[in-house]
């Protein structure tokens, strides 16, 4: 019913201007959003669903593109507005925060070129929300389990992601909802982002999440959690930690975990 993505005159004009047909992209994602309906009424492609998609993005590689396109037009936005900002008051932290995703989708994560964004970010908030981490993961590997992994078993995709995301000590898909990731999740992923940005002087925030809602049979956080979770990324090298979402949502005994593990530093 909606749109896969921006085709105004702006896009097409900067489209055109680093040769990529706005034409041909369009055709591709109606093409890949009527694979993606076939797919949601259980219509299996002849060849499977792996090789339809990649069947689509080899003869359509302007999707590709225009992806890319999207990203690099978000990445000269952060940089005018950093330039912006030293302008007026070069003392002032410019930074950003880096999507969730980027803790489930490998795709994803090729974008978030991390020594590309500390040219412009004298912070970066990657978000490593440990607790709602399992119920989002699960419901990830599902979500892309009936499209482009369709042809994979859940409990496969999910140790396929663990294995390319590099999280060696997580928990099976049944069980992960109600456990959440764990606190060596946040270890490996600060750990990647901060050898990610070696030799920039970009600080590391890692977001670490206190009762963001989830479901009512999901993991919640406690004290102990948070403060394995904050520990774990102090022990990995970042510069600090963001209590994420919003402290209307966080109970105090779980703010107190947070306290306690930075005054055991």
């Amino acid at each position: 019913g909606g749109t896969a993505t921006c085709f105004c005159r702006f896009c097409r004009e900067k489209a055109k201007a680093l040769g990529i047909s706005a034409d041909r992209a369009i055709e591709g994602f109606r093409a890949l959003a009527a694979f993606t309906a076939a797919a949601a009424r259980g219509e299996r492609p002849a060849d499977g669903y792996f090789v339809t998609v990649w069947r689509l993005m080899l003869r359509y590689p302007e999707m590709l593109a225009w992806e890319m396109l999207w990203t690099d037009s978000l990445r000269e936005t952060y940089a005018a507005i950093y330039r912006q900002v030293k302008s007026v008051k070069p003392s002032v932290g410019v930074g950003w925060h880096i999507w969730h995703n980027n803790s489930f989708n490998p795709i994803y994560r090729a974008e978030q070129d991390l020594q590309e964004l500390s040219r412009y970010s004298d912070f970066l908030k990657m978000v490593m929300y440990h607790n709602c981490g399992g119920e989002r993961m699960a419901n990830y590997t599902r979500s892309i389990g009936r499209t482009l992994y369709g042809d994979v078993p859940a409990e496969e995709l999910l140790e396929f992601h663990y294995r390319v995301l590099g999280y060696a000590h997580e928990k099976p898909l049944g069980e992960l909802p109600r456990t959440g990731f764990s606190a060596d999740y946040v270890y490996e992923e600060t750990k990647r982002a901060r050898d990610g940005l070696k030799g920039s002087k970009t600080l590391l925030w890692p977001g670490i999440d206190i009762d963001i809602p989830t479901a009512a049979d999901s993991s919640k956080s406690t004290p102990q959690g948070t403060r394995d979770a904050v520990a774990a990324a102090f022990r990995a090298g970042s510069d600090g930690v963001l209590l994420s979402r919003k402290y209307s949502e966080m109970r105090l005994a779980n703010l107190r975990g947070a306290g306690e593990a930075m005054r055991a530093l």
